[in-house]
C-alpha cells in the first residue's frame, strides 16, 4: 500500500490526538508534583539588580539552605524574567557574576565561589613574563609614587597661544584614568576631583568596564 506524505501526517497527527485523550490508566500528577518539590527543595531564588553598568537589569540569585534556614552555598545567578528591562536576557559581565562574586556568610566567613578568582594584587615588573602577588600596601605605595614621578616629569605649567602670549594650563598629558561600573556616583565624583586636581585632561569613564 503506497502512502502518500499528506496520508502519513494525517495519519501520525491523529494518533497523537488519539494518546492525547485516551486515559491509559496512569496518573502522572503526583509525579509531576513531586519533581517540582525536588527541584526546588531548599533552594531561595532571591530578585537583585546587576552591580555592573547603571542599566538596572534584574538577576535572581538561586541559594541552597539547609533545614534550620541557613545558607549553604550559592547554585547559579540568572536573568530575571520579570524584570522590564532585560526581561531575563544577561550581558557577558552579568551572566559571569556567579564567578566573580564573593559571597560573605558570617558563620562560615568568605565563600568562594570560583578557586580561579583573583583575591589578590597581582604585579608585573617591567620586562617580566610572570605575574606576582603582592600586598595592597605595597600596591598603593606603588602607585602613588609613579603618578608623582611621571606627573612631576611631565607637568606643564605655561603654554603659548597663537598670538604668542603664554597662558597657564597647568596639565599633564602623560596620565589618563578611566573609570567603570564598579564605581558609584559619590566615587565618580570624587575621582574627578583627584584627576582635575592632578591636572590631568584626558579623563573618561566606561560602565561596561
Amino acid at each position: 500500500m503506497k502512502v502518500t506524505r499528506r496520508q502519513f501526517l494525517k495519519l501520525a497527527g491523529g494518533t497523537a490526538a488519539s494518546f492525547a485523550v485516551v486515559d491509559l490508566g496512569f496518573d502522572m500528577q503526583a509525579t509531576a508534583a513531586a519533581i517540582k518539590e525536588l527541584r526546588i527543595k531548599n533552594v531561595t531564588p532571591t530578585p537583585t539588580v546587576c552591580p555592573y553598568c547603571a542599566s538596572g537589569c534584574g538577576l535572581v540569585v538561586y541559594s541552597e539552605k539547609n533545614a534550620e534556614g541557613k545558607f549553604v552555598r550559592l547554585l547559579s545567578v540568572v536573568g530575571d524574567p520579570d524584570n522590564p528591562i532585560n526581561e531575563g536576557c544577561a550581558c557577558s559581565k552579568g551572566s559571569a557574576m556567579f564567578n566573580l562574586r564573593e559571597i560573605y556568610e558570617p558563620e562560615t566567613g568568605h565563600q568562594v565561589v570560583n578557586p580561579k578568582r583573583v583575591q589578590k594584587p597581582l604585579y608585573r615588573a617591567p620586562g617580566s613574563e610572570k605575574w606576582e602577588e603582592k600586598e595592597w600596601d605595597w600596591i598603593l605605595d606603588e602607585i602613588a609614587q609613579r603618578i608623582k614621578q611621571t606627573r612631576d616629569a611631565s607637568f606643564i605649567h605655561k603654554e603659548k597661544i597663537a598670538d604668542g602670549t603664554e597662558i597657564i594650563v597647568n596639565r599633564t598629558e602623560k596620565i589618563a584614568s578611566i573609570g567603570g561600573s564598579g564605581l558609584d556616583n559619590e566615587e565618580c565624583y570624587l575621582l574627578t576631583k583627584m584627576m582635575r586636581s592632578l591636572g590631568v585632561v584626558f579623563l573618561e569613564t566606561q560602565a561596561r568596564i
